[in-house]
């Protein structure tokens, strides 16, 4: 007879279920597996996006001149807004390259599923894939946003802190950040396609919530523990600290973006393996 404290052998050749920890790292490993795809579809995502456009990729140079352009004449010229470390128009641009490579990453991601039903109806491949390649499309727009922002910085002089290094970590968990985020929409818009529209009014009310054109320090101090809900605040006000003064305003706003980041990963990639089994009923 077996002693009553002996386990219950499990039968030959079965493994122990694998717990919620090992289930995630195994969805982390299977979305490096499939990195190279996620190469391809970005890039395909800017070819087919700029394939027929007489100016192609200069759109990505074009866009962020003009909403810098129109931004920094109502708020520079016509509200007189200023900023105290640099010129305003450089202070904008700084912020508005930042804050685009979050929304438009997260617009891309939110219609990535959905507009690419006929592909997922010929090969199997992960589904998380496809915001992820999304997101990552909008990276390579952001780098020549970044190209014109040093453009900037150079015409008008503004000297650039050795601390500017330190913005690629940052860089780093906005795109974590903005995948979550992204991974989130994207599910969601499959089962509620009016979720595409509610996203664009959502980012549209988040920008002005952002101190994209204006500081920490501009807001009344009884206001800013808000800012800490806020994690694209602190990502945008640390980049633009570390670029620019070589220290942070207040580094209680990055952590805290940090942390919103890691749950809003973890969380948005949670939803959207839970919500894969039903977009073949709903597609």
């Amino acid at each position: 007879m077996r002693a009553p404290h002996q386990a219950t052998p499990l039968p030959a050749g079965s493994a122990p279920a694998p717990g919620r920890r090992e289930r995630f790292l195994a969805r982390l490993r299977s979305l490096a597996l499939w990195s190279e795809l996620i190469r391809n579809l970005a890039v395909r995502d800017v070819e087919t996006r700029y394939k027929h456009s007489l100016l192609g990729l200069y759109w990505a140079i074009i866009n962020p001149l003009a909403t810098a352009g129109i931004f920094g004449f109502v708020f520079g010229v016509i509200f007189h807004a200023a900023s105290q470390s640099v010129p305003y128009v450089v202070f904008l641009l700084t912020g508005l390259t930042f804050w685009n490579l979050f929304a438009n990453g997260v617009m891309s991601a939110t219609v990535s599923v959905t507009g690419n039903a006929a592909l997922l109806a010929k090969i199997y491949f992960p589904r998380v894939v496809l915001p992820t390649a999304a997101v990552l499309a909008r990276f390579i727009d952001f780098l020549f946003s970044l190209f014109v922002l040093a453009v900037f910085v150079a015409l008008y002089r503004v000297p650039v802190h050795w601390s500017a290094l330190a913005v690629v970590p940052v860089v780093v968990v906005e795109m974590l950040f903005t995948l979550g985020v992204g991974y989130m929409t994207a599910a969601l818009n499959v089962l509620y396609r009016d979720v595409n529209q509610l996203v664009g009014l959502l980012l549209m009310v988040w920008m002005y919530l952002s101190p994209v054109m204006f500081t920490v320090a501009q807001v009344p101090a009884s206001l800013r523990p808000i800012l800490l809900l806020n994690p694209m605040g602190g990502l945008i006000q640390a980049e633009r600290d570390l670029l620019f003064t070589g220290h942070l305003t207040d580094a209680t706003y990055l952590w805290t973006a940090g942390s919103w980041t890691a749950l809003v990963f973890v969380g948005g990639l949670y939803l959207f393996k839970r919500i894969e089994p039903l977009f073949a009923e709903v597609m």
